[in-house]
């Protein structure tokens, strides 16, 4: 029967995590076509600016609760590889045994 390893200390807090960029950010892949032609027909000019503009808001602040979700995501990694790392050196045996021996006499056993 094949036993189970516990998997190795993370180097870093995101790594086996795709780290997201938005790489160019997409408000500059709204463009024109190249024969000056709308997507839109019909559409006046005035409204399709409008309707560019707001699009371009909207992308600007999901870029922005984009890069603040993986910030707390590198945070909470953070975390969780401190508290681990904690909890690893708690239980080894050596000062697992110390601290036994001194609640043992903190208990009076």
């Amino acid at each position: 029967m094949a036993t189970k390893t516990l998997n190795p200390v993370r180097r870093s807090p995101t790594e086996g995590w795709e780290v997201l960029r938005v790489q160019p950010p997409l408000t500059r892949l709204w463009r024109r076509r190249g024969d000056g032609r709308r997507s839109s027909p019909g559409a006046t000019d005035a409204a399709w600016e409008h309707r560019v503009e707001a699009l371009e808001v909207r992308m600007e602040h999901l870029e922005a609760e984009l890069e603040g979700l993986q910030d707390a995501l590198y945070r909470q990694a953070s975390l969780e590889d401190k508290n681990i790392g904690e909890l690893r050196r708690r239980i080894e045996p050596g000062q697992m045994a110390r601290d036994l021996d001194q609640d043992a006499r903190e208990r009076g056993l």
